[in-house]
This record gives C-alpha cells, structure tokens and sequence, in this order.
C-alpha cells in the first residue's frame, strides 16, 4: 500500500470521540487549539487524501507539529496512531508539493 492508501483507510476509524486531544503535547503548547490535536489532524489528513480541492499547505503546519510521542494512540479506543498517520501524511505532503513544482 503507498502513503495514500493508508491515510486513508486509517483515518476512517477515528470515531471523533476526543480522547486523544487531552494527552496530546503539541495541542496544549498551542494554545488548546483543534487545528493541533490528533483528532484535528485525523480530519486534515482524511480532508488533505479525499478532496482534490483541499489545498496542502493548510495542513503543513499541524502535521509537522506532531512530536510522533504517540500519547494519543494509548488513548485511543479504536487504535488509530496518530503519530504513524503523520509520518506518512509528511510523505504524502512531499511529494504533493514537489510534484507541483
């Protein structure tokens, strides 16, 4: 499976139920704002793979933020991994924007 394949069919077992966003570093140094949550991401990541008038560089920021500590995959009743989604969102995003290039 390539990046793509596996945003998303990970990000459609997120429930949405918040669990994650209360453990998650990056979301309290950011002033508790959803944009920087797991569950926040989940939505970009899944929004960034499945609407081809998403634009990327509105995800950047979130994405590249995730530490990968991987608090929110411990939290999370249907075991969607945050951090791993991130890594491969990160690939994804590469090779997006080079491709626009």
């Amino acid at each position: 499976m390539n990046s793509e394949e596996i945003l998303k069919q990970v990000t459609q077992k997120c429930i949405r139920c918040g669990f994650c966003v209360y453990s998650c570093p990056s979301w309290s140094v950011h002033g508790m704002n959803e944009y920087y949550s797991p569950r926040g991401r989940v939505t970009l990541i899944k929004a960034m793979v499945n609407d081809p008038n998403f634009k990327i560089e509105e995800a950047v920021d979130s994405i590249y933020t995730c530490n990968t500590c991987r608090r929110c995959y411990i939290e999370c009743p249907t075991g969607v991994d945050v951090a791993e989604l991130s890594i491969y969102a990160r690939d994804y995003i590469a090779k997006k924007l080079n491709a626009v290039k």
